[in-house]
């Protein structure tokens, strides 16, 4: 496989005899060989790593494995081990959605007998601070400035039109919805591309549709204040680790495939090691249904709903 590959989340994984087994997640980018070395696919129970040794081809809107069968034997994939690999050392020769690519953390590969090797983060730590060394020396005083006024400005915040009527929803089912957003602190405006559940209720009087969290006066004011008890927005972000939570239908839940946190339409968490429910976000509905949300993030791993952004 010298050719260039084109790597695309969601793109179906196929067994030897062609059946679908599950959906490209993520990539495991090797940073002693300088390659990727293994898949992150999400089946129905979990996320599984497959090695790049197991495919036996690749395009753009498939990839095939040389087993047979499901993935139920292979290894579960354990995001906690693993961190994001920035755009420049993604390998030559593929195209790569950011946020896919990641490799073992530092401590991790030390673990399997790399002590001698200078990780990827020593090595980033090194040259920015000989690069921030020389640059501080020489414009101490009008970076100092702009750094100082960016850390007195007040980060705002941003309602994000969805481009979707709410009466284009179906009822008591969740819908996940992605849009583009632009992500504001300071003086840095970093354009993203964001994912929420959109959970039409039948009515007002639907037990679902008063989320948990309000429930257990977890909410901030401003999520008490733009609410709507036709229009529940939850997180993507699972609270316990960060994982995404996925909506099986026929069990009417959401269920975490790295832990198994498992949770109900209005968030409540059923089971699992999840400290609270899933979270849910500000909503509006404009008087043409139009549907527009302030996203926001929270501390994982807490029973308090803390904002980070």
């Amino acid at each position: 496989m010298n050719e260039p590959v084109i790597l695309r989340l969601g793109v179906p994984v196929l067994n030897q005899d062609g059946q679908q087994v599950g959906t490209l997640e993520k990539l495991v980018f090797s940073e002693t060989e300088r390659k990727i070395t293994e898949l992150v696919v999400r089946d129905l129970a979990s996320l599984k790593r497959v090695l790049m040794t197991q495919v036996s081809a690749m395009s753009a809107h498939s990839i095939a494995l040389s087993c047979r069968g499901t993935l139920e034997s292979f290894p579960v994939f354990d995001p906690s081990e693993f961190e994001e690999v920035p755009t420049w050392f993604f390998p030559p020769g593929y195209q790569i959605e950011i946020g896919s690519l990641v490799t073992l953390k530092p401590s991790d590969i030390r673990a399997m007998g790399e002590a001698a090797a200078c990780s990827r983060r020593e090595f980033m730590a090194r040259s920015t601070a000989v690069v921030a060394g020389l640059i501080g020396i020489s414009l101490f005083v009008p970076i100092g400035g702009y750094i100082l006024a960016a850390a007195k400005s007040k980060v705002s915040d941003h309602w994000v039109p969805l481009s979707i009527p709410v009466s284009q929803l179906p009822v008591d089912s969740p819908v996940s919805h992605t849009f583009r957003a632009i992500s504001v602190s300071g003086w840095m405006r970093v354009p993203v591309e964001r994912t929420v559940w959109l959970i039409r209720h039948s009515s007002p009087q639907d037990p679902m549709s008063l989320p948990e969290d309000q429930k257990l006066g977890l909410d901030s004011k401003l999520e008490k204040q733009f609410s709507d008890p036709l229009l529940t927005v939850l997180s993507p972000i699972c609270p316990h680790l960060g994982c995404s939570p996925q909506w099986n239908e026929n069990q009417k839940l959401f269920i975490c495939p790295c832990h198994h946190s498992i949770y109900e339409l209005n968030g409540s968490r059923v089971s699992g090691p999840a400290p609270r429910p899933m979270d849910t976000l500000p909503v509006k509905i404009g008087k043409d249904g139009e549907i527009s949300i302030m996203y926001e993030q929270f501390a994982i791993g807490i029973p308090e709903k803390v904002r980070l952004a």
